[in-house]
């Protein structure tokens, strides 16, 4: 099954990316605009997350039903530093969800991959339980794909009944390597720009630089 692809074109969303892009945006303005990109990334993709009918009385004392999202059946997965401020930005409208965390580094002083990509270390690692749930994965930046991919492929292993990517920047070549990680998993990805450069480093042109530095300093 090939992986569906959203790129959201919404202005209010593209508005905070040009903001999230520039330079002189501060670190504290940042994070909230990081946590607020998340919480319209869910918007988008919430047609596509598990729901509930719920009923509730008025204060007319008459009846009104309707659906909302059924967080209980998500789990949300952050991909750390990054993905933090987006995370509580999505659980803002996932409520009922649970919330894994899964710090992972690119190795960068090693030799790149065949495929052009990094060898990936993933120092923590804790998530809850994934079988028979929607997973969502946040991650602001989809470069080469090698550390969303090696996530991926292990948060597979937990037989996730769907799995949604919340992102803000893409590239062609991190597309592919997720979609290759994600086989014919039921999957989506909603990312708010595919821009068209990777540079040397692996790093996404035009970007917004190294969003975790750019969140809580230099590592």
């Amino acid at each position: 099954m090939p992986l569906a692809l959203r790129v959201v074109e919404n202005p209010a969303l593209q508005g905070l990316l040009l903001r999230l892009r520039d330079q002189g945006t501060p670190r504290h303005r940042f994070r909230e605009l990081l946590e607020l990109a998340g919480l319209l990334l869910a918007y988008e993709a919430a047609p596509r997350l598990p729901t509930r009918r719920r009923r509730v009385v008025t204060p007319l004392q008459a009846e009104a039903t309707g659906l909302e999202p059924a967080g209980d059946r998500v789990v949300v997965v952050a991909v750390l530093r990054a993905a933090l401020p987006m995370a509580m930005g999505v659980l803002r409208l996932l409520e009922d969800a649970e919330l894994g965390l899964v710090a992972a580094t690119r190795l960068e002083d090693r030799p790149r991959l065949p495929d052009g990509g990094f060898e990936v270390e993933t120092p923590y690692w804790k998530t809850p339980r994934i079988r028979g749930r929607h997973l969502v994965i946040v991650d602001p930046m989809l470069a080469t794909g090698s550390t969303l991919a090696r996530i991926t492929e292990r948060l597979l292993a937990e037989e996730p009944s769907a799995v949604t990517v919340l992102n803000l920047i893409a590239t062609r070549q991190g597309i592919e390597r997720l979609e290759e990680a994600l086989g014919d998993t039921d999957a989506a990805l909603y990312t708010a720009a595919v821009d068209p450069v990777l540079d040397e480093r692996g790093y996404i042109v035009p970007g917004l630089g190294d969003a975790g530095d750019r969140c809580f300093g230099e590592a």
